[in-house]
């Protein structure tokens, strides 16, 4: 289960989310001409790992957008299990695609860190939602797809933060980008928690309601 979002919220999530699904798809669809002027060197380098990033990067944003619908979880149960199960895959893909590039990330050891514990915290909380999902714990479920949307929000993040980070560094680039590194998703992390916290109460008695049906 995945925590519902009022629906002019929703909209605000999927209409900053949308246009950076398409641009990472335009990635795999238009190839390097896409590529950042600063990062193209590295990503022509590594098909291999910017390909199946951006491709299934797109694809958990999407399908993770999908399960904050409301009426979704609650009238569409088998559709939310099959895009829960996508979302999944595709999470760990990414996880597994973005720890590869970030060993050879632009901006030296601190991205190369910042995008690494980005890939293994992506990978440990949707690993962990699975698993409470399997065991048909809803609560800790719930709680785990949120802090694993809110690191693959981080695609988001990072787009919207970079370019006024480099306009705060006057046009330079790599400090920009180390920042970014950690900022695209540290932050969606505590908001994801400052969320839960809010949202307990609410969320608990909508557990209840799905486990009785």
């Amino acid at each position: 289960m995945k925590s519902q979002l009022s629906a002019w919220r929703w909209w605000v999530v999927a209409l900053l989310a949308a246009p950076i699904a398409l641009y990472g798809l335009s990635y795999v669809v238009v190839g390097p001409r896409m590529f950042p002027e600063n990062l193209s060197e590295s990503f022509r380098a590594r098909p291999w790992g910017i390909y199946p990033h951006a491709l299934f990067g797109s694809v958990a944003l999407v399908t993770g957008i999908l399960q904050f619908r409301r009426d979704l979880l609650l009238r569409r149960r088998a559709l939310h299990r099959l895009i829960g199960k996508i979302y999944v895959v595709a999470s760990a893909l990414v996880g597994v695609a973005g720890g590869y590039m970030a060993f050879y990330s632009f901006g030296g050891p601190v991205t190369h860190l910042g995008f690494g514990l980005l890939a293994l915290a992506l990978l440990v909380t949707t690993g962990m939602a699975f698993w409470r999902a399997t065991r048909r714990e809803i609560g800790p479920h719930r709680q785990w797809m949120v802090r694993s949307f809110a690191l693959i929000y981080g695609a988001v993040s990072l787009r919207v933060e970079l370019p006024l980070l480099v306009v705060l560094y006057q046009g330079n680039f790599l400090p920009a980008y180390q920042w970014v590194a950690w900022l695209a998703w540290v932050p969606n992390l505590l908001i994801a928690e400052l969320y839960l916290r809010a949202t307990r109460t609410r969320a608990t008695s909508e557990v209840a309601r799905l486990a009785v049906t």
